[in-house]
């Protein structure tokens, strides 16, 4: 297919959002969660991402200020400040839910009633419902994980999605179950929302690849650290030991393990 005519495909199916004619939002799109403490990368990553291939995602705030009304200026944990164009209260439905991670902060999202029942509603009318990193727990949380193969960041990731009923898959940077997907740590949903591409891309006669790859050239996506690691296969055991301790002080898992499993 000439390049002009695969940058000019609409997906399918289509996952871009709705606009009026006065280019007000209507429905659906991608909405990506984000809340105060929430890990700038988890969101920004599949953001940029879905944005290249001319997806115009969206964050959906479900933060709330002082006077309890849900508000669309988010602090990340590393202190970087996003501006959410939606909220909790005005987005009912949305065909891709990305649920993103962060550490305290997710944990007590996990408890958080009116956020788990929001996940819950849009699941259903969803073509994919999917997370980053530790925002697995808050879909498990939520009873979307049980008999789901899933994966999420490296800390305790077994125990703790078995914990939420889901088939572990933590050597996997995403893994599709389903309409459920879930993304290992951080950058890992940049490769999901690769994988989400090719797939409503799949039209372009070469099974999504060349657009997927104009989306990976536009990002110049072709990662090359100065020393193996980013998992804890290819980290040195001390390296892996110290940073289990460090995420173990703040009582992480047994946040997470307290939670009722569905």
């Amino acid at each position: 297919m000439p390049f002009d005519e695969t940058v000019a495909l609409v997906p399918e199916p289509n996952i871009r959002p709705t606009f009026n004619a006065n280019r007000q939002y209507v429905s659906g799109g991608i909405g990506i969660m984000v809340y105060d403490g929430v890990n700038a990368m988890d969101a920004f990553g599949p953001h940029q991402t879905f944005a290249s291939a001319g997806l115009q995602p969206f964050f959906v705030s479900v933060s709330r200020d002082s006077d309890g009304r849900y508000k669309n200026t988010i602090t990340a944990n590393s202190g970087a400040v996003l501006t959410a164009t939606r909220t909790l209260d005005d987005t009912p439905e949305l065909d891709v839910l990305v649920v993103t991670g962060g550490a305290i902060e997710t944990a007590q999202l996990t408890r958080d009633v009116e956020v788990l029942t929001w996940i819950k509603q849009i699941h259903q009318h969803t073509v994919w419902t999917s997370s980053v990193c530790t925002g697995a727990w808050v879909l498990g949380a939520a009873g979307l994980l049980k008999g789901k193969k899933a994966t999420s960041n490296w800390y305790r990731a077994d125990e703790l999605l078995e914990h939420f009923g889901a088939n572990p898959r933590s050597r996997q940077r995403y893994v599709f179950d389903g309409k459920i997907v879930t993304a290992a740590g951080v950058t890992a949903g940049i490769d999901m929302a690769l994988a989400m591409i090719q797939t409503v891309f799949r039209h372009d006669l070469n099974n999504g690849k060349d657009f997927t790859q104009a989306v990976m050239l536009d990002l110049q996506y072709d990662p090359d650290p100065p020393v193996r690691g980013g998992s804890p296969s290819n980290t040195q055991p001390h390296v892996y030991e110290g940073m289990l301790r460090m995420y173990d002080s703040l009582e992480l898992g047994s946040m997470v393990k307290s939670v009722p499993a569905p």
